[in-house]
């Protein structure tokens, strides 16, 4: 006899809040069985943020997507829904971000680089690297 079952990965929850001016972070290490929802929301007093995305994404929009948002998540506007691997950079009109990471049985990953400047500077004149 031959008895089968569906392996079930874990859901992990993860993310923070993220208070210093220019940091990194990243996604948590997966398993392709695994199924990720993780938040994190970066705050600034009187700064716009910068935020400059490295993506490897590979389970399509049902699976694997980054969501950028311009403040809170429920509350504030969707700056950009990532689905492929890229290069991108965000732009707050405030001092508060959100991004949100989703992978479902994949092994999608991310990391991120954000800084901030202060409200009155022009944006085009600071070169942004990861």
């Amino acid at each position: 006899f031959f008895f089968s079952f569906p392996f079930s990965g874990q859901k992990i929850i993860c993310g923070d809040t993220l208070f210093k001016s220019s940091d990194t972070f990243q996604s948590p290490s997966l398993n392709p069985s695994d199924e990720a929802d993780c938040l994190w929301q970066i705050h600034q007093m009187h700064f716009l943020i910068y935020s400059h995305f490295f993506l490897r994404l590979q389970g399509g929009c049902q699976n694997d997507y980054i969501e950028i948002y311009d403040g809170p998540p429920k509350s504030s506007p969707l700056l950009g829904r990532i689905c492929s691997s890229s290069h991108l950079t965000y732009t707050s009109s405030s001092n508060f971000m959100s991004v949100r990471f989703y992978s479902k049985y994949s092994s999608g990953s991310f990391r991120a680089r954000y800084q901030s400047l202060p409200a009155d500077r022009n944006s085009s004149k600071f070169p942004f690297y990861l």
